[in-house]
């Protein structure tokens, strides 16, 4: 008998052995039976320097091709035979390949697509063909035709150019089959890649206008007939872009944009951009990319899409190289150049950063145009090194979509030591033999390899993910590519297969079962017709109180298919309520109270149907309507060519692009705010007079149109000279002019109470670049004084412009404003790079406070005591907020009497992680002697800081160190401690930010603040514009927030995630967000300023943008 505290003890034990029991267990092939290698062959005819996609691997396929109901594997080759395995149960798997008729073809196979292309009822193999070959033959793609079963075993026939589908001479990696067209059966869109690569500037217009049917991209027709299966080529008409810039590397088909019809999206390596074909349902597509998301991976690798957040939305995730470590990091990224970039930008590139992408889908406007926000950082997935395939699936049924990453490359082909060093050298060498053609062989065997590991995210149901790959067993070193996964022994948990270069293929065990006991439900669809895998059908399982929808889609990763079941992971649930089938042709089929812990079967030819319906919608709880076409606001803000890094190499953005000012009152007296929109250097600013319909006219009188040279960067009405209208200030910034120029000199305008203005020399010389402006009567004396925030100093980043307190000692119509800086507040001479002030009596003493938003500093807070302003940061618990802030908005959020801010900050959708104790630094000195400052920003990786800067980078701001980096491995090797002595270090300027979200600061009374962060939509990227108020009059203060910021250096590449977020207060105190679908509030661009204005006809917003026209909503 086991006594109590022995069955305790034992317990204990299991449970310490469960909890450290990795998820996958890696299965040995004497286990499986799956020995497959595929050795990637070198030799002086065929090598990594002749033909770039020498490793970029093969794939993998999962069908069921005996229908035993256990999943099958098809495995393309290289240089080696493809394979066919049977699945005999218990994870076994033979080697049928001779019996089925698949035979060696010689080929160089890539991509391997199953599915049911004859609509016979039995799974078919297509295989995509690529390689170093000018016979056509060989490039020719097989499709192998299931005839049914021989002596147990599936028998094919190859048949590809019986059905028109062999197009030969592509260089293919990729077939995706789809019913495009809704006509009952598949259709066929071939991935292809060119083999060369082009100069991107170089005859760009006529290569894209060129088709190009060996590299370009197709899309096949199927016009079967009653006798025969014959698929038509119809890219051209159906709107494929065809061309041979493409290198195309992955695809998948889903409907993206919720209208019930199939859309493609195509990755695409190099400089060519990525495609998004929204179907039009005429049989043609739109490539739409440019109008979704705001950037996208450069060297777009794997992708897949999938609704990862169970939104109901599928979302988008592409792969690229971006390492995730600061030596490979330094390593293999080549530069970024300024003039490149936008080069590539200009010439039809788009934007594109190194780096995974994962585009959120936040659903249509109310035009109809589709919107993504990017977060691939702020959800942790965006440095995974070089990446293949991209894999959506629920791997420990807790009900969220996990996320796996296939990784490596046979050898360091982009080492930067390598491609100066070696190469040249070997050259150099050769060249002194006389030898000009020697072997450029011997050059690829001294390219470093290594191999990395695999990863896999564990989702975590709120946006983020955690890497679990070392936790789950999926940590060990390979060189990986294509992968699938398949629930391959029937126990409830999805298993994963991995191809691999030059070691075998690798099988994993999936033991989630036995460690989480979760439920899940696995759903098989049989449609009708010739679709009888019933493609592009959607499944929707409600269980637990959530909703999860999956697509049947099986091409999905890199070069692979996944099992057409659809496997759901229900978590804690104990029951499905309901699964909801969505067939291709609309028609929907409804079952309630399914099994769990099993396969629940539909059959679009036995199930009773139902009519399409829209399922009941709550009412909005806001909606906006963009009126920017109507409005008459037709302000367009033009940034000047200035480029800050030219002068500044180690600047983390463009101090010169600020604009636009925007502010707004009545200024002619008639009851009606009007606005004022502040230009860049040689743009002149603008007056918009409202009309008594709302609308608005530009004014006749706009003194400032002679001042273009100023850059104006804030402006706000107030009443200066005391005679009851508004007056007009600006601020002058930028980055462009010497410290000093008269440029800089901030400007006031007084109105004649009409609306016209005459400027007035009254104010002190301030010759020094500002950001931030506010108005206060902080003397007491009734009148309005004026705090304006210094910007950096130019051309000497981060050291602070001095700030300014201009009292107002205006009299008898005589107006005069004195800087009393050092009299009443001399800790603001040195206030920091000052982005927002606000003026706010914190202590109702009849002297308002003074709080800034300051960048690299906590949010200051400036006590009043009669008149003289003190630091009060620590006292009221700001200390520790140190952050890029960028703006602050005052509001009584939680409704106790009291003004709490909204403190608008970088986000968290980053490369930069900071904590107080991983904190994003910055040193700054001359370092090397030369009289320029040297601004060196460092943050945390693996446990140890390290810049930001690349070697180049670094290396052209302080020459000097060349000579202790002539090799990028060295510069690679070293942290912050070994490019700067203890001395330098320490005789630096240090800045500190430990603090990226942007949060409410909260009044706790007595000047104190507690510091909550916003929601995550808050955080996509950096916020500049906040509206609150109670928007939908249910008596609790709600946000609107806007944001982004583009002029960020290259290599960190924009920050544009959001596209605005409308927060609802609730009566807890916290927020909701409304879905931006739902409001139709959709702020994209780079948006600095919002205003919220009165008008005849409602409340309108404006949203002022850098180098953007404005965009104007109707409020509800």
């Amino acid at each position: 008998m086991i006594k109590p505290f022995q069955t305790v003890l034992l317990l204990c034990c299991f449970h310490a052995v469960v909890s450290q029991q990795p998820l996958f267990s890696k299965l040995s092939a004497a286990k499986t039976g799956i020995n497959f290698t595929n050795t990637v062959r070198e030799d002086d005819s065929l090598h990594i320097m002749r033909y770039e996609y020498l490793y970029n691997g093969h794939g993998v396929g999962i069908g069921d091709f005996d229908q035993d109901g256990l999943p099958d594997v098809f495995i393309s080759g290289n240089s080696v035979p493809c394979k066919l395995y049977m699945n005999k149960g218990g994870l076994r798997f033979e080697d049928v390949t001779s019996r089925a008729g698949i035979t060696n073809s010689r080929k160089w196979a890539t991509g391997v697509s199953v599915a049911d292309v004859n609509g016979d009822g039995l799974t078919d193999v297509y295989v995509s063909h690529s390689g170093f070959f000018k016979d056509p033959i060989k490039l020719s793609n097989e499709l192998w035709i299931n005839q049914g079963l021989k002596d147990g075993v599936p028998l094919f026939k190859e048949m590809a150019a019986d059905y028109g589908l062999d197009a030969p001479g592509t260089q293919s990696t990729q077939a995706l089959f789809l019913d495009y067209d809704l006509d009952g059966d598949l259709d066929m869109f071939l991935l292809n890649h060119s083999n060369h690569t082009y100069n991107p500037f170089l005859n760009t217009r006529k290569i894209r206008s060129e088709p190009h049917m060996q590299f370009g991209n197709r899309l096949f027709r199927n016009d079967r007939t009653e006798t025969q299966v014959r698929f038509t080529d119809v890219t051209l008409q159906a709107g494929i872009v065809n061309n041979a810039l493409n290198f195309g590397l992955s695809v998948n088909a889903s409907d993206i944009n919720g209208d019930g019809y199939p859309d493609i999206y195509s990755t695409s390596d190099y400089t060519e951009k990525d495609c998004l074909y929204l179907n039009n349902g005429d049989g043609t597509f739109t490539e739409s990319i440019e109008k979704s998301v705001a950037y996208m991976s450069k060297y777009s690798m794997g992708s897949d899409i999938a609704d990862y957040n169970n939104d109901g939305r599928f979302d988008i995730m592409t792969l690229d190289m971006l390492p995730p470590d600061n030596y490979r990091q330094k390593l293999l990224k080549g530069p970024d150049e300024y003039d490149q970039y936008h080069l590539l930008a200009d010439s039809g590139y788009y934007h594109q950063q190194m780096r995974n992408m994962l585009q959120l889908n936040q659903g249509k406007d109310a035009a109809g145009n589709l919107h993504f926000s990017e977060i691939g950082q702020l959800a942790g997935v965006s440095n995974t090194d070089w990446s293949w395939a991209a894999l959506f699936a629920d791997f420990d049924n807790d009900g969220w979509k996990d996320l796996f990453v296939s990784n490596g490359y046979l050898r360091d082909f982009t080492n930067l030591d390598f491609l100066r060093y070696t190469v040249s050298d070997a050259q150099l060498e050769e060249a002194k033999k006389g030898n000009f053609n020697f072997r450029t062989f011997d050059l690829v065997k001294k390219m470093p390899s290594n191999k990395l590991r695999n990863y896999i995210f564990r989702n975590r149901g709120d946006l983020t993910f955690e890497d679990k790959s070392k936790a789950w067993g999926l940590d060990d070193l390979a060189v990986s590519n294509g992968a699938a996964y398949a629930d391959f022994d029937n126990d409830g948990d999805l298993d994963l297969i991995v191809c691999r270069n030059n070691d075998p293929v690798a099988v994993y065990e999936n033991t989630s079962g036995a460690l989480f006991k979760r439920n899940h439900v696995k759903v098989s669809l049989k449609g009708k017709g010739f679709n009888t895998a019933a493609l592009g059908a959607k499944a929707y399982v409600y269980a637990g109180g959530m909703q999860q929808v999956q697509e049947v889609y099986p091409v999905r990763g890199y070069q692979s298919s996944v099992a057409t079941s659809l496997h759901f992971g229900l978590g804690d649930a104990g029951r499905a309520d309901s699964i909801v089938i969505i067939w291709p042709d609309r028609s929907v089929t409804r079952k309630i109270n399914p099994a769990i812990n099993s396969v629940v079967a539909f059959d679009q030819n036995g199930e009773v149907l139902l009519q399409p319906s829209v399922a009941p919608t709550s009412s909005p709880a806001l909606t906006f309507r963009d009126i920017t076409k109507t409005a008459g606001l037709d302000f367009v803000h033009k940034e000047n060519p200035f480029v800050d890094f030219k002068n500044e190499v180690l600047l983390p953005y463009q101090l010169s692009r600020s604009g636009p000012a925007m502010c707004a009152a009545d200024v002619n007296g008639d009851g009606l705010p009007d606005v004022f929109f502040g230009g860049a250097i040689d743009q002149p600013s603008a007056l918009y007079l409202q009309q008594a319909d709302g609308k608005f006219v530009r004014s006749i009188s706009q003194p400032w149109s002679a001042e273009a040279a100023f850059e104006d960067v804030n402006a706000l009405f107030f009443d200066a000279d005391g005679d009851g209208d508004n007056d007009l200030y600006v601020v002058s910034g930028g980055n462009e002019y010497d410290n000093g120029s008269p440029e800089y000199a901030d400007r006031l305008y007084i109105n004649n109470g009409k609306g016209s203005f005459a400027r007035v020399n009254v104010l002190p010389a301030m010759l020094s670049s500002k950001k931030a402006v506010a108005v206060g009567d902080f003397d007491g004396d009734k009148d309005l004084d004026i705090f304006i925030g210094g910007q950096s100093v130019p051309g000497a980043f981060p050291m602070p412009a001095r700030s300014y307190i201009l009292r107002n000692d205006s009299k008898n119509g005589q107006v005069v404003f004195t800087d009393v800086t050092a009299e009443v507040a001399p800790e603001l001479l040195n206030a920091g790079i000052v982005h927002d002030a606000v003026w706010s009596d914190l202590n109702a003493d009849g002297y308002p406070e003074l709080m800034l938003a300051v960048e690299w500093s906590p949010v200051e807070l400036y006590s009043n005591k009669s008149g003289k302003l003190q630091r009060a940061t620590t006292s009221a618990g700001l200390h520790e907020t140190s952050g890029l802030w960028c703006s602050l908005t005052a509001a009584d959020i939680d409704g106790d009497g009291d003004t709490d801010f909204i403190a608008g900050n970088a986000g968290l959708n980053t490369q930069f992680k900071a904590s107080s104790l991983e904190p994003l630094e910055m040193y700054a000195a001359d370092f090397d002697g030369n009289g320029i400052i040297d601004p060196l920003i460092s943050y945390y990786i693996d446990g140890k800081p390290y810049p930001i800067a690349s070697r180049d980078e670094l290396l052209e701001q302080m020459p000097g160190l060349k000579k202790k980096f002539l090799y990028y491995k060295d510069y690679a090797a070293s942290n912050l401690g070994g490019i700067l002595t203890k001395s330098q270090l320490g005789k630096a300027t240090k800045y500190k930010v430990n603090e990226l979200a942007s949060v409410v600061l909260r009044n706790e009374g007595n000047m104190k603040f507690r510091v909550e962060a916003l929601p995550i939509a808050a955080q996509f990227s950096m916020l500049s514009g906040v509206i609150t108020g109670d928007l939908n009059n249910d008596g609790r203060n709600d946000l609107l927030l806007a944001g982004n910021f583009y002029p960020y250096r290259v290599q960190l590449g924009r920050s544009a995630g959001s596209l605005g977020a409308l927060l609802l207060g609730q009566e807890n105190g916290e927020y909701k967000v409304v879905d931006n679908n739902e409001s139709n509030f959709y702020a994209n661009g780079d948006t600095r300023k919002m205003l919220r204005v009165p008008t005849a006809s409602g409340h309108i917003l404006i949203l002022g943008k850098n180098n953007e026209p404005v965009q104007v909503y109707k409020l509800p």
